[in-house]
């Protein structure tokens, strides 16, 4: 297997993690999000900042990494605690913006618009991550189990906790659902999950640059999320393949590189709009119709706390 294809896989394995985390957000808990990429941000900058600038081992290093991207996801979780849709996205939004410009203008620590160079894969015993093949395996391997780890928690009663959460709010608080509890939990393990994918990027990349973490980044993530079915994790991971590949689909025509990047975003916009009118619920996505403050979240409700008390 060449370079290229191992590269575009590995891409996919770690959007594959931060699609899923979304999922769990958007999809599963009703929380729209655009700040996902400044999770991711936060992963990746913790892990290279300890152990570029610091010498810290990888071990130590991806610890942190993982508890500072759950505190950032803990942060952004207090504003859905007060507001919620429109509103929501619209802090969402300002966090991100928020994060990418201390990505870029922290220049002491994050290295500014030159970045991070020098960043290094780590080795487990005899199993030495350098080599682009080995560093597949572990990219597919962190991100089946993410996968697998999401899947038996919206299928858990915190999964359907979470579906009530989504439904209608006012009915999961009448029915005694912790909806504070619910968002927070959620949200800071959707942000370990995309600080876990952040590190994975900062290991494959062995550089580092603001760019990575902007809007466009959390734009591209929601496509993702949104082609593959927002309450479907296998959806999710294939949301990410497709999205991951359509830019090297557009980089075998011949355009120029400086409007390849502003084309791609035309095209996930687009895609995002064919998706709304033709399949709204995406690929894998069920037709289950959203309750309006109905029975049928109490319904759900109810089928939670009769498995919870089994």
């Amino acid at each position: 297997m060449n370079e290229y294809v191992l590269s575009i896989a590995t891409l996919i394995a770690i959007y594959a993690i931060l699609s899923v985390s979304l999922s769990l957000l958007v999809g599963h808990t009703g929380i729209f999000s655009m700040a996902h990429a400044a999770l991711f941000g936060v992963g990746a900058y913790t892990y290279a900042v300890l152990t570029v600038q610091f010498g810290w081992a990888p071990g130590p290093a991806l610890v942190v990494a993982l508890l500072l991207a759950a505190l950032a996801g803990a942060v952004m979780a207090v504003p859905s605690l007060r507001v919620s849709g429109d509103y929501f996205l619209v802090a969402s939004f300002a966090l991100q913006v928020v994060a990418g410009s201390v990505f870029e203008n922290w220049t002491s620590v994050t290295g500014g618009t030159g970045g991070i160079p020098g960043i290094e894969r780590p080795a487990m015993g005899p199993l030495d991550f350098g080599d682009s093949g080995a560093f597949l395996g572990l990219a597919v391997v962190v991100a089946l189990l993410v996968a697998a780890v999401s899947l038996w928690l919206v299928r858990s009663p915190y999964g359907r906790m979470l579906h009530v959460v989504r439904d209608d709010e006012v009915v999961a608080a009448t029915l005694g659902k912790p909806v504070r509890f619910a968002k927070v939990s959620v949200t800071v393990l959707a942000g370990a999950f995309a600080g876990l994918a952040g590190v994975l990027y900062a290991q494959y990349l062995l550089y580092l640059s603001p760019g990575t973490f902007e809007v466009a980044t959390s734009v591209s993530i929601i496509t993702m999320v949104v082609l593959g079915g927002m309450t479907s994790v296998v959806g999710a991971v294939i949301g990410a393949a497709v999205i991951v590949l359509i830019p090297q689909g557009l980089r075998q025509l011949d355009i120029a590189s400086s409007a390849a990047g502003p084309l791609e975003q035309v095209f996930f916009g687009l895609l995002l709009i064919l998706l709304m009118f033709v399949r709204p619920q995406g690929l894998l996505g069920g037709s289950r119709r959203r309750p309006t403050r109905s029975t049928d979240a109490v319904g759900d409700a109810a089928e939670g706390k009769a498995v919870h008390a089994a």
